[in-house]
Parts: C-alpha cells; structure tokens; sequence
C-alpha cells in the first residue's frame, strides 16, 4: 500500500520555518538594539549613540534588506519576518517627523535663523547676503565668536541689527555664540547664561519679545565624553518644562530626535522642523545628501510660539545647513 507523503511534509516545512526563523532572530535582535538603544539601557553608550541619529536611513536600509530577502527567493520569508518587524516599528516612528501637522493661526511672527557657522569659517558675505533677502528677527550663530562677530558687522550696515557674543577677546570662534536681533525688536538684553556647559549659552530677553526668552544653545557633541553630552542636553528641561513660560531653544544640539536623551529633556518642547514635515532633512554634514545625514540643528518652541515654516538652507563655508524659522506667537 503506497504511504502518502503528506504526514511526513508538514513538520518538514514546520522546521524549515523555524530554522529560518532562528536565522532572522540575531539580525532582529541586533537591529532593536541598533535602532532603539534605550530599550536595553544603551541610549548613552557608544557606539549606539553615535549610530542611532542614523535610525531613519538605517531603518529604511534594513526594510529594503527584508524586502529583497522575500523576492530573491520567497520561502526565505522567515529570515526577514523579524527585521521587517523592527524596520517597520522604527520607520513608524520617524515617519510622522515628515508630514506637516496643520498650520497655525495667522498672528503676529518672528523670524529665526539658526546656523552653525565652523569655528568662523562660513562665508560672511553669502550669510550677510542671506540676512538682507530674508531679514530674520533673530539669529543664532554657533562657532562665532568677536573675530567672527567683527567681520560680520560691516556687512550688515543698513540692516539695524544689534549683536551679542559669548566669548571675550581672544578666545576662539569655536567656542562661542554670536547672536543678532532686528532693530524692530527695540531694547533687548543678551545675557550669559552660568551653566556647567562647555560652551557659554545666551539668554535674549525684553524689547519686542515680551515674555519670550531666546535661549541660544551649542551642546557638546558625543565623542569622548558621552556623560557629559548628556548632561548637556538636559539642561534644556528648564526651558521645556509645562508652564515655564514661552521660549524659543535655538542652536546646535549635537543630537537628533532619534536620541533619547534629546527627547526626554525636549518633551515639553516641539521641534519646529519636525512640526513642519522637515525633521528628516539633514543640516549635518553638508557633503552628505540631505536625506542622509542627521538633523543636529534645531529650534525649539515651548509655552505658546508655534512654527508657521521651516526652510533649510545651503550657505557656504560650514559643514552645517541654516535653519529658517517663521514662529508665530501667541495671542498675536
């Protein structure tokens, strides 16, 4: 009497599926750790911090790699069940950072720009240029310091704006923050700010702002001392915190969304760029395609300013984009 094969087939396939589900299981392990180190207590270790402000490239990358797997050769479809799942998830959630949540109430605007400016060495002429056809309100300028702040001014003659700067005379650009402000906004002070930080931040308060603090920021970046890096970031709560009042965070964070330490000391902020449908475009580095760098420079609203636009743009000199920034304020 002939046996029929069937019995013996199911539990062949069973264990086909099994094994190669094994397979995928080290390639979606190592990808959630890769893409959500905060979930295995690594949000602060190297090399995940370094790698993680890569999460939407990575992310995109290894859902192609899934992809792939299945169409080259369809049984193979357990080995990338797992990593599809973790893609997705991830791709899931920096999506929304792409798509533009519904403007806000005409009222009355201020304009930012916000631009890290290599130890001095940008162009002044092409950023002066830049000031003349957009006229911000506000201007933060990370890296430049008086030798910066003095090869700038010249070429804003006519334009009325006032400047502040961190550092004194004979430090280096590298280490300070030169900050500029519309005639228009009227009697402002700049003040900086005593913090443990390794670079002086700022404080613009009073004139035309009202009740709204600028806060112009340069956090150390995570190479050597990652510690540091993140206790840098959270000094930023203060300014994020419910109910402290509307502030404006601006500058060179050294860090993405993708970052958890930015995250949790920025949650009772919104990231202007990601509010507007431009939080994965890159300003870092500007030799890299702006779909895959990092996104390193922000702004920041908290206590009622809303961002109407952000536009990132390419000036020369720096490995960093400019920032562009419509704020619209409230009760305006």
């Amino acid at each position: 009497m002939a046996v029929s094969a069937f019995p013996t087939s199911r539990p062949s396939t069973r264990r086909r599926v099994v094994r190669r589900l094994l397979v995928g299981l080290p390639i979606g392990a190592v990808a959630a750790v890769v893409l959500r180190p905060e979930l295995f207590g690594l949000a602060g270790s190297a090399p995940f911090v370094q790698v993680v402000a890569f999460r939407p490239v990575l992310a995109a990358g290894l859902l192609l790699f899934a992809a792939l797997t299945v169409l080259v050769r369809r049984r193979w479809w357990p080995v990338a069940l797992l990593p599809a799942v973790v893609a997705g998830l991830a791709i899931g959630a920096v999506v929304p950072r792409a798509v533009a949540g519904p403007p806000p109430p005409a009222g009355s605007s201020l304009t930012v720009l916000s631009f890290n400016v290599l130890e001095g060495r940008a162009d002044p002429a092409a950023l002066a240029a830049t000031l003349r056809a957009d006229r911000p309100d506000l201007v933060v300028l990370p890296e430049a310091g008086q030798r910066y702040q003095r090869r700038l001014t010249p070429l804003l003659a006519g334009l009325g704006y006032r400047s502040w700067v961190t550092t004194s005379a004979g430090e280096q650009d590298r280490d300070g923050i030169l900050v500029l402000a519309s005639a228009r906004l009227g009697n402002l002070t700049g003040s900086p700010l005593e913090l443990d930080t390794r670079r002086r931040w700022m404080t613009l308060t009073g004139g035309g702002l009202g009740d709204l603090t600028l806060v112009a920021v340069h956090t150390a970046a995570p190479v050597r001392d990652l510690p540091g890096w993140a206790a840098e970031l959270s000094t930023l709560r203060q300014w994020c915190a419910e109910g402290g009042g509307p502030h404006l965070v601006v500058g060179d964070v050294n860090a993405t969304l993708d970052h958890a330490p930015l995250r949790a000391a920025t949650a009772g902020c919104t990231d202007a760029a990601a509010a507007r449908g431009e939080g994965l475009v890159a300003t870092w580095p500007t030799a890299w395609p702006r779909w895959l760098g990092v996104q390193i420079d922000h702004v920041f609203t908290s206590g009622g300013p809303v961002a109407a636009s952000v536009q990132v743009l390419d000036l020369p000199g720096s490995d960093h984009r400019a920032l562009l920034t419509r704020i619209v304020l409230p009760g305006g």
